[in-house]
């Protein structure tokens, strides 16, 4: 078991992970200090008397607008990630299923040539 996870470590396109990574994280802590901003900000904006409150509205709307469309994009890259991951690993488990029927048919060959 521990050579099959060694192999799949092998496999992953470690230059793609680590290459996309820096992008993953900096997306994911903009979006959590925009949304730790955010909640400040409405705190706030509760503590003081609003201009109006439709104008208050519609720019909190957008801002989640704004917000959910760069979650998605994070959540995408992710994705496309885990897919990669999962293809490489499926890779791995036909490979392993060769190499199990390889040293399978040299293990009866072994014996065959032991029995002689």
């Amino acid at each position: 078991m521990g050579l099959s996870w060694l192999s799949a470590i092998k496999l992953i396109p470690w230059g793609d992970v680590v290459q996309a990574t820096p992008g993953i994280v900096k997306g994911a802590r903009d979006l959590w200090s925009r949304t730790r901003k955010a909640k400040s900000a409405v705190e706030a904006q509760e503590a003081m008397p609003a201009a109006s409150d439709a104008e208050l509205f519609a720019q909190r709307i957008r801002q989640l607008e704004g917000e959910q469309l760069e979650a998605s994009q994070l959540i995408n890259t992710l994705a496309e990630q885990n897919a990669q991951l999962v293809a490489t690993m499926d890779r791995m488990r036909s490979r392993l299923r060769m190499l199990t029927a390889g040293c399978v048919l040299l293990a009866v060959g072994l014996v065959a040539l032991w029995l002689r």
